[in-house]
């Protein structure tokens, strides 16, 4: 799809050029009037443009990191909703998990990281505090 949307607009660009600058030194194609032939050319380098920008945010939709399942909430900041001692619950991305503390004790309302997932639950650890 995206070379395909690279190639037309190629081709717009190219034909768009042409009959611009044939329009420029006064050669006109099938009797168009020269002004006609100005607008159409325009038109043309205005579509092109748009199809170039649906081709650059389709390339750039490809390198985005994923933002759904496991890949998403891994490393992700939350909150506490009880005390993890080792187990308890917690509040990331806006969804209620089941939680298991690593290492240590976390408090109710506390800042948690998510380190990994096991199933349908979450291993976190307290999160680091930015000074």
């Amino acid at each position: 799809m995206h070379a395909w949307l690279a190639l037309i607009a190629g081709i717009l660009v190219v034909i768009g050029g042409v009959l611009i600058f044939s329009a420029s030194i006064g050669i006109t194609y099938l009797g168009i009037a020269l002004q006609v032939q100005t607008i159409l050319a325009i038109t043309l380098l205005i579509v092109a443009g748009i199809v170039a920008w649906i081709f650059y945010v389709g390339v750039q939709a490809q390198y985005r990191r994923i933002k759904t399942g496991k890949e998403a909430i891994i490393g992700a900041l939350g909150i506490a909703t009880s005390d993890l001692n080792p187990t308890g619950e917690v509040r990331v991305l806006g969804e209620f998990w089941q939680a298991t503390a690593k290492d240590a004790t976390i408090l109710k309302g506390q800042q948690i990281q998510v380190v990994e997932m096991e199933g349908m639950f979450l291993v976190v650890k307290p999160a680091e505090q930015k000074a």
